[in-house]
């Protein structure tokens, strides 16, 4: 049988920054009454310039124009979204948020993200870059030049291999005389339980498609990333 070891851990209460030193030792944190802290998952990686983020109307990052999304129904060759991730890239999705400012008439609205291959966006798209949420960080993303949104149709066929997130709305009225002032909506999806999380490696795709009658507005897509066999906890 084994005795009982006390420990006592000491850690240093600060209200103030130390040093950010890369590969330094440094002592448990904790508030001035000793309560231990830490940052969580989606904060450690912010601080580490490992989260980025794309968005667009009908612009990169644009602010007031309105993107026109693939009409009517979801057809896999026409994407509203796609990133192509690299060999050696390892992506985390994070949010994907979608505001619509018009929905057309009274037909479906169905939004779907999922991951997989093959596809190739229609040269008519948007290339958007990717933005580092750290803006302290001079880390750029992998996927700078892989991403673009608004693309045309008959681009080549998707091919999904799982499915992100998928949402939609039944219209019952007809909304198109006055969409812009009664009928704007949200919709977001965020990595926020098990069921929620993917690991996606290249070579693969991120795909997403926001199909209306005549849907317009803006989205954003959001997710951590890193290199093949490196720590992500």
């Amino acid at each position: 049988m084994t005795d009982a070891i006390d420990t006592d851990i000491q850690v240093r209460s600060q209200i103030t920054n130390p040093s950010l030193l890369e590969n330094q030792q440094r002592p448990p944190l904790a508030t001035r009454d000793g309560a231990l802290f830490s940052a969580d998952w989606y904060l450690k990686q912010l601080l580490r310039g490992r989260i980025f983020q794309v968005q667009a109307g009908a612009t990169d990052q644009g602010l007031t124009d309105e993107a026109t999304w693939g009409a009517l129904t979801l057809d896999s060759d026409e994407f509203d979204l796609i990133a192509s991730i690299p060999a050696n890239v390892i992506i985390v999705p994070l949010a994907w948020e979608i505001v619509m400012q018009k929905f057309g008439t009274t037909q479906l609205l169905e939004i779907v993200l999922a991951f997989g291959n093959s596809g190739v966006p229609n040269a008519t798209s948007l290339t958007v870059v990717p933005v580092n949420q750290n803006t302290a960080s001079t880390r750029k993303s992998a996927l700078t030049n892989n991403i673009v949104m608004n693309a045309n149709d008959s681009g080549t066929t998707f091919v999904m291999e799982g499915e992100i997130f998928r949402d939609g709305l039944q219209l019952v009225e007809d909304i198109a005389a006055d969409d812009d002032a009664s009928w704007g909506s949200k919709f977001r999806w965020s990595a926020e339980s098990p069921s929620d999380l993917y690991i996606v490696e290249g070579v693969r795709q991120i795909a997403g498609f926001i199909a209306a009658q005549a849907g317009q507005g803006f989205q954003k897509f959001t997710w951590a990333e890193f290199e093949s066999g490196e720590d992500i906890g």
